[in-house]
């Protein structure tokens, strides 16, 4: 069976509430800044004098009227990619397992950023694929050291032909890898023959406005870039994309068809009218705004109860939505996750986000969904929970 020959893959819990749980683990947008009304308004109107087409199925395309919607999008970040390039996905998830089934071969090798995305790695798990973490120093992926890892795995009759990474705003980090770096990793990726798999959801979501030029600007070629509505609009829609070189797009492109058989013409079409009545610029803004917000109210409750100098460290991310905090001593943050629900909060441990185990010391804490007047609580919580006696794994001896 195909079960039998693939290892069990686990994603953590991620949007599960209940009770009084102030809930810091799943990565939901604020839907509060969505202009419901207007939006009800175009959907009723699409569906009233399109519905026969909107809620038909469709070709594994992307519809034409939501092109120029996806390229305003990337051109924020200096890169455009035409129609026959455009490969529409239900959400970058999807995409995720596109490329595992798709590109690569049931026992190839992936590199993956590490601390990863745990659908990145499920998907590609999956997919029959072995992971292996990229190397990294302190300023993120490395580039020399990156050749000796691929040239070391081929010489050790492994085939090693993509590397995934989330460069901007990554989850669970927060960290973005600067130009020069991604110059650097794409002239060794073009030396090793490598493609690069560019994960995005949270790049325009900086708190100052700015953006980081993609990694597919300096290189659509080398670059198969994962694009999603779910953080920039809704995921409800489950609707995103993949822009990759025109071939690779053709195999991506029967690949989503057999995982889905059609896009959702729907979805694409109230995007498409959004996009053309308003445009993106408003309702970004009101993301940046609502994450900057929670972020230093999350930001400042760490500092009041942990302190700087205690046994945890973390980092003031610039965007996206997550604080990623490190036990200075290295203990699995799993030890404190059922007194952590105790006190009414929750967290995902840093071993989600490791592929051999690794980041185990680690846990993340997502702002974005959490309500304004509730973060300095939850924190309070949380604290209470870290600040206890470090507790045995369940199951230790």
């Amino acid at each position: 069976m195909w079960t039998d020959i693939r290892p069990e893959v686990e994603m953590p819990r991620l949007f599960e509430r209940g009770g009084d749980v102030i809930s810091f683990a799943g990565g939901l947008p604020d839907l509060d800044v969505l202009p419901l009304e207007t939006i009800s308004a175009q959907l009723s109107r699409l569906v009233r004098l399109g519905g026969k087409l909107a809620l038909q199925y469709t070709t594994p395309h992307v519809a034409g009227a939501l092109v120029p919607a996806i390229n305003d999008l990337m051109a924020r970040e200096g890169t455009t990619a035409g129609a026959d390039r455009l490969v529409p996905t239900g959400g970058s998830q999807m995409g995720l397992m596109a490329v595992g089934l798709g590109i690569a071969a049931p026992g190839e090798t992936v590199l993956v950023q590490t601390p990863a995305y745990p659908g990145a790695a499920a998907a590609f798990r999956t997919a029959g694929l072995t992971l292996h973490p990229a190397p990294e120093d302190a300023d993120g992926l490395d580039a020399a050291a990156l050749r000796e890892t691929v040239l070391r795995l081929r010489a050790a009759g492994r085939t090693v032909r993509l590397l995934y990474c989330n460069p901007t705003f990554q989850n669970p980090t927060g960290a973005t890898l600067s130009v020069a770096r991604r110059h650097e990793l794409l002239a060794a990726a073009r030396e090793l023959d490598l493609l690069l798999i560019e994960d995005n959801p949270y790049g325009l979501l900086s708190f100052d406005g700015e953006t980081t030029t993609a990694l597919h600007a300096l290189d659509p070629d080398r670059v198969i870039y994962l694009g999603t509505f779910s953080k920039v609009f809704a995921p409800g829609l489950r609707c995103g994309w993949i822009a990759a070189p025109e071939q690779l797009a053709r195999t991506l492109r029967r690949t989503t068809e057999i995982m889905s058989l059609s896009p959702s013409a729907l979805a694409q079409a109230a995007l498409a009218a959004f996009h053309t009545r308003a445009g993106w610029s408003d309702l970004l803004d009101a993301y940046r705004t609502s994450y900057k917000e929670r972020c230093a109210l999350m930001a400042d409750a760490l500092e009041a109860e942990l302190g700087t100098d205690g046994p945890w460290q973390w980092e003031r991310p610039g965007g996206g939505f997550y604080i990623w905090l490190r036990h200075r001593d290295g203990v699995d943050t799993t030890r404190f996750a059922e007194a952590a629900a105790e006190h009414g909060v929750s967290y995902v441990p840093g071993s989600h986000f490791g592929i051999d185990g690794e980041h185990a010391d680690g846990l993340r804490l997502c702002f974005s969904n959490v309500a304004r007047g509730r973060i300095a609580e939850g924190v309070t919580r949380l604290a209470a929970a870290l600040s206890a006696p470090v507790p045995a794994l369940r199951g230790a001896a």
